[in-house]
């Protein structure tokens, strides 16, 4: 129909009218090209300028990618807004401000999608990855690498390809150190083919770690021989120093003082050559642990200050809490005690601000999610609008053709009409029949429209409830969030610090509740991975990471367990089990309590049980203890808050191997919490 409409047209409209648009058009083409030359033009140089200064010179790079900004955004270019974006993000990246990187990656990503630029979103994939890596978001980081991988293998790039393998290797080497070894061997296999030597370098240091840490360090170390023979070829400073701290590492847990000590002054050495010093003080506070066991005090303190001095510069929270707690160490093998004591105290309350640092990192990083999902709307309502101005246009082309075509063949009728008034009746009859055909469609059109907008209506009002819903959990963080943002005198600092507790508890209880479900799902779907467990060890390690909690209410904990008591078994799960249960009695202890841990042989089983004098349990509460139902969780002694989850995880975990989960327990007095493992070819070695 739109042909036909269109020759009528040319029947009746001057060719040179036609002729005179299309050259208007080709020249006014002309100059919006090269406008839009120079425009990219100045933002390949404002980027290329930005990207030349240092961190430290950040004030000077931002005025250059704000312009270039201005520039895309004014051309309406799409892929110009994403290079911009990207290059910000690569910027930041290379100075290891990972979360700035996260923010410009995500802003860039909806533009790359929305131009099918696949090879630049392959690599963008791949950034992400890598970036939320090094900020320990290792799920996100997962599914960035898997989405590039699968990218990758699309375009048969094979580099990509062991890019992402080391990747995913070094995630799962903290959780399946076979399959990480799996994955790298695999990139570096590709990387010795490629002859992709930085991509070498990372697998074989990757592979030195992995190995060092759950095979052995003689097997692991010339891995990271060969890393450093790379290095001495590429002559990267940070991946040297990363390696020498790494060999130094092993080397003190092989209590080695003096190879480690070497190592650690060669990764000094390396990260004095950088511009950024960012490795400073892990070093020195890794050289000052050394000069601790090796019982030279004043150089460990001399070191220790040296990291604690780097560690404030970079801002680096958890440097300075290990240092401080260094310091401790020290003071209490000069049996300087009160010093001491001192330290642990403020290491605790530099723990406390690490953890609510990083929840607002966490938090800047989930708002920068959400500005990047409502730009991504902005953008998919605008090409909407574009898509539904087009079609508008269309239509009334077609109708403006339709009614030319009508027009004409009026005229005709008339002149007919004129010559024929039988003739004149007969068309006027049909014209009414058509017109009454075209209000009948004109009338249906209106009510499907109207349908379609009473579901367009419906799916919006959805959309908002479904948005409310998801972001009623971080209400009562956003909310207080603002409050402690405000700039003027209204709240004092006793209000400040009960928002942060607010905060800090509504983040606390967030990150339980993802804690939980999280090893809750990787219960159901991982297997067992029974190896030789020595469970005094265990009890031990856990309740270092447990010792701020019972610090703080002053509890004593016992390990009576004899040290040689293994069992087969698997070790994530009773970790798991031992942390929970200590953890609960914590909570439910009172002001100096004390709690023990011991185990026995029950038959075929070894009964490990956890003792408290705290609050105890009602008999009414107990069969419903570790059953679905109750998920509820109560109050501490101290108001503390928990998921509900725990005891629930830990029957299930128990359950899993082989054995019973069980309490014992009276009001007031205190409560038992026990579960067996079965005991078949152990010993007391």
């Amino acid at each position: 129909m739109k042909n036909i409409f269109l020759f009528v047209l040319l029947l009746t409209i001057s060719q040179w009218v036609v002729g005179q648009n299309t050259i208007a058009k080709t020249y006014k083409n002309l100059d919006i090209n090269s406008a839009f030359i120079a425009d990219t033009l100045a933002i390949d140089s404002n980027i290329k300028k930005a990207l030349s200064y240092s961190i430290q010179e950040d004030s000077l790079a931002q005025p250059l990618f704000k312009r270039s900004l201005s520039i895309a955004y004014r051309i309406q270019s799409q892929e110009q807004i994403a290079k911009v974006f990207f290059e910000m993000g690569i910027y930041y990246y290379k100075k290891f401000k990972y979360f700035d990187a996260i923010k410009c990656f995500n802003k860039a990503m909806p533009f790359i999608e929305n131009i099918k630029y696949e090879k630049q979103l392959a690599k963008l994939n791949y950034y992400l990855g890598q970036s939320y890596y090094y900020v320990y978001s290792e799920d996100s980081s997962f599914k960035y690498f898997s989405r590039a991988l699968n990218q990758y293998r699309k375009d048969k790039n094979t580099v990509g390809e062991a890019l992402c393998y080391n990747g995913i290797g070094t995630i799962y080497g903290s959780k399946n150190y076979k399959m990480g070894l799996k994955y790298l061997n695999k990139a570096l296999a590709i990387d010795l083919k490629e002859n992709d030597k930085k991509g070498a370098i990372s697998a074989y240091t990757n592979i030195g770690n992995i190995t060092s840490d759950n095979v052995s360090f003689e097997e692991g170390l010339p891995y990271y021989q060969k890393a450093i023979a790379a290095l001495a070829i590429e002559k990267s400073d940070y991946n040297l120093a990363i390696v020498y701290n790494n060999i130094g590492d092993c080397y003190i847990n092989e209590k080695d003082y003096v190879q480690a000590l070497a190592y650690f002054e060669k990764a000094l050495e390396a990260s004095n050559r950088m511009d950024v010093n960012i490795l400073h003080g892990l070093i020195y506070l890794n050289i000052a642990d050394v000069k601790l066991k090796q019982n030279n005090l004043d150089e460990a303190i001399k070191y220790s200050n040296l990291s604690i001095e780097q560690a404030r510069k970079n801002n680096d929270m958890v440097i300075q809490a290990n240092t401080i707690l260094n310091f401790s160490k020290i003071y209490e093998a000069k049996k300087d005690y009160k010093k001491a004591l001192s330290f642990k105290n403020e290491y605790i309350s530099i723990k406390d601000r690490a953890l609510v640092y990083e929840e607002q990192k966490k938090m800047q990083l989930f708002q920068s999610i959400n500005e990047l999902e409502r730009s991504q709307l902005e953008i998919n309502n605008l090409k909407n609008k574009n898509e539904n101005a087009h079609l508008k246009l269309q239509s009334k082309m077609n109708l403006t053709y339709f009614l030319i075509f009508i027009s004409i063949i009026l005229m005709v009728f008339l002149v007919i009409l004129v010559m024929q008034q039988k003739a004149k009746k007969r068309y006027y009859d049909l014209l009414n029949s058509k017109s009454e055909q075209v209000n009948t469609l004109k009338d249906r059109i209106q009510v499907k429209n109207d349908y379609l907008n009473e579901l367009n209506t419906t799916k919006t009002k959805l959309f908002k409830i479904i948005g409310h819903d998801l972001r009623n959990p971080l209400s009562s963080i956003e909310a207080f969030t603002d409050l402690m943002l405000q700039k003027d005198d209204v709240y004092d600092e006793e209000d400040q610090t009960a928002f942060l507790h607010a905060i800090k508890e509504s983040a606390m209880k967030a990150s339980l509740i993802l804690n939980d479900v999280l090893a809750w799902a990787i219960n159901q779907e991982s297997s067992l991975v029974k190896q030789r467990v020595y469970l005094h060890k265990i009890v031990d390690e856990e309740l270092k990471l447990l010792e701020v909690l019972a610090l703080q209410k002053q509890i004593t904990i016992e390990n009576l367990i004899h040290e040689r008591l293994s069992v087969i078994t698997d070790n994530n799960k009773v970790t798991t089990i031992v942390r929970n249960l200590v953890a609960n009695a914590i909570k439910f202890s009172h002001l100096k309590g004390k709690i023990t841990v011991q185990a026995e042989l029950v038959d075929t089983f070894i009964k490990i049980s956890v003792h408290d004098n705290g609050v105890g349990i009602a008999v009414s509460e107990l069969q419903a203890l570790f059953t679905a139902d109750n998920k509820k969780s109560k109050f501490g002694t101290q108001n503390e808050k928990g998921t509900g989850l725990g005891l629930l995880l830990c029957k299930d975990f128990v359950e899993k191997l082989g054995g019973t989960l069980a309490v014992q327990s009276t009001l007031n007095v205190g409560s038992s919490f026990s579960f067996t493992l079965p005991f078949t070819d152990t010993t007391l070695e």
